[in-house]
């Protein structure tokens, strides 16, 4: 099972592309899934995302990823039919569901779904230090940028730990049972031991990257240089900006 918002090697499109234009890319996913609640807009957006994943080689990583944001993005849509109503009376019966509630349920999910896959698809194709030295271009001090770094390899790390410690567990003989209780029983035992060992650990990275002088090091890193690749990425978004503004205009 390979860890998520992990970087893969690889030589395609996205790989080649200079980090600066894809956190510009994320950047405008996320500006337009905000700004817009239009469900046909957003499932567009996120198919397209999709799409750009598997022809950059990461397509596995988002499928992935498609049954936990379905549990997810089910859950948005219940609660907010639950607590929502408004529009036409799709069902009427014990619950009432509502057209608003069904639409705005919907965009939640998929606004959801599309800033998830746009970030994995960032961090998937681009190099840690060439995503930290990016921000670092855009004016980020090293400390956040170190931290955004940390951040991320910690994310794999803390998946691998977390499977490890219940692979121990499980040697012992500890059985939480089945179904959402027992999820919920066999939670506990794993976070306490894997928090404790995240803190001991950040503060050995911590030494370690003053020891090493990471911050004066990405003062003086470049980001590579802007090719073809970089400019399909920008009509792409500059489409999916037009079609936003059609949208809006024709509201």
């Amino acid at each position: 099972m390979q860890e998520i918002f992990q970087y893969r090697n690889g030589t395609g499109i996205l790989h080649r592309m200079n980090p600066l234009t894809k956190i510009g890319g994320v950047t405008a996913v996320v500006v337009l899934a905000v700004l817009t609640a239009d469900p046909l807009f957003l499932a567009v957006m996120t198919i397209a995302i999709a799409f750009l994943g598997a022809i950059g080689g990461v397509g596995r990583d988002l499928a992935r990823q498609v049954p936990l944001l379905t549990f997810l993005g089910g859950f948005l849509v219940l609660i907010t039919v639950l607590t929502l109503q408004s529009g036409a009376v799709v069902l009427n019966g014990p619950i009432t569901v509502t057209a608003g509630a069904l639409s705005f349920g919907l965009a939640l999910a998929l606004r959801f779904c599309a800033m998830i896959f746009a970030f994995q698809i960032l961090v998937a194709t681009t190099l840690p230090t060439a995503l930290v030295s990016a921000l670092r271009r855009l004016g980020f001090p090293a400390d956040y940028a170190l931290m955004a770094l940390v951040a991320l390899r910690f994310i794999p790390h803390l998946q691998i730990e977390g499977r490890k410690i219940q692979e121990a567990q499980a040697a012992r003989g500890f059985a939480p049972g089945t179904g959402i209780g027992g999820r919920v029983r066999g939670t506990v035992p794993v976070l306490v031991p894997l928090i404790a060992n995240a803190l001991g650990k950040a503060e050995v990275i911590g030494l370690t990257i003053d020891l090493r002088g990471l911050r004066h090091r990405l003062s003086t890193t470049g980001t590579g240089t802007f090719g073809r690749p970089d400019l399909l990425l920008a009509a792409g978004v500059s489409g999916l900006l037009a079609c936003f503004l059609v949208l809006a205009f024709l509201a």
